[in-house]
């Protein structure tokens, strides 16, 4: 798949003019995200992954275009236990709802950035060491074992490792400033807690990234069609925190589903990597079953929980 500079270039520019967008139009003022804003943002943001995906389908044709949909969905799949986490740190720090949303944006910036990060070295280790996939394979099968059988336990931001070192060496207040990470108090320059917020949100991310990420290599390891696709995934995910926060009780079988997908994809990686010539069907069709798998794996676990709901709803297990 040989993809232009031009084309790298113009992706890049729409990125930023949908930060852009997200961050200064969309969120213009501060105020409480309502069930209907989220629905209506969260069609959007699917609209404009579709758009990318229409664009990949024109350019690279109809493989690149099924390779790009699994990887977005499988990212958009597991970017829901993101949110789970999200949630509690929204809560721990008490940031209040008219925040909320722009604490989530600056979030999302960085997380797109440490993704880049994290994207670029795989994509040089893989091409550099292709027996790393056997690793990236293995650890994506461990990941789906815990991810299912760790139980239920409090996740705790102040034990965050970047949140620790910060508080170390600068001053942090205890009230929100608005929006803003820095205040002035008593001559010196003070830290709010939205600038923990999204430290905390940042960091922590990274550890999912490392379970998310080598699950897009393990659908494709074209650079385009990853970035891609963990960009319109990642943009997606702030309208999606608010929809969680309304309907988190459909939720009960989803570490599952997740689980499910993350080993699918383990094995796939695995299995394509030390046999090559072997295809289920044929090489191209075994893209679309990966993707229709991977779709049902994630719908079946919604359905159950939708009809075997959690006996008490109010309460959120969320895990680490």
């Amino acid at each position: 798949m040989d993809v232009s500079v031009a084309v790298w270039i113009g992706f890049y520019v729409i990125l930023a003019c949908l930060v852009y967008l997200d961050l200064v139009v969309l969120n213009r003022r501060a105020h409480v995200v309502s069930m209907r804003e989220a629905a209506i943002l969260s069609v959007f943001w699917t609209l404009v992954a579709v758009a990318m995906g229409i664009f990949i389908l024109i350019a690279y044709g109809v493989d690149a275009a099924v390779l790009y949909a699994t990887a977005e969905v499988t990212e958009r799949a597991l970017s829901i236990d993101n949110l789970f986490v999200f949630l509690v740190i929204i809560s721990y720090f008490r940031v209040p709802p008219e925040y909320q949303s722009r604490a989530l944006i600056w979030g999302i910036i960085g997380v797109l950035i440490t993704r880049a990060i994290f994207i670029g070295a795989g994509v040089a280790i893989i091409n550099t060491f292709s027996w790393t996939l056997y690793v990236l394979g293995g650890v994506l099968i461990i990941t789906a074992y815990k991810m299912a059988f760790r139980g239920e336990k409090e996740m705790a931001p102040n034990r965050n490792v970047a949140m620790r070192v910060a508080s170390k060496f600068m001053r942090v207040s205890e009230n929100f400033e608005g929006t803003n990470f820095f205040t002035r108090n008593a001559g010196y320059l003070t830290a709010t807690p939205m600038f923990m917020v999204v430290l905390v949100l940042v960091t922590t991310d990274v550890m999912f990234a490392i379970d998310s990420i080598p699950a897009v290599f393990g659908i494709t390891q074209e650079p385009f069609l990853i970035w891609t696709s963990n960009a319109m995934a990642v943009l997606g995910m702030r309208p999606m925190y608010f929809l969680l926060a309304g309907l988190i009780r459909l939720f009960r079988f989803l570490e599952y589903g997740l689980a499910g997908i993350l080993a699918f994809v383990g094995i796939k990686m695995i299995a394509e990597h030390a046999f090559s010539e072997f295809h289920v069907i044929s090489e191209r069709s075994d893209v679309y079953l990966a993707l229709l798998i991977i779709v049902m794996i994630l719908t079946f676990s919604v359905i159950a929980s939708v009809i075997f709901p959690k006996r008490n709803p109010d309460h959120v297990g969320l895990k680490n």
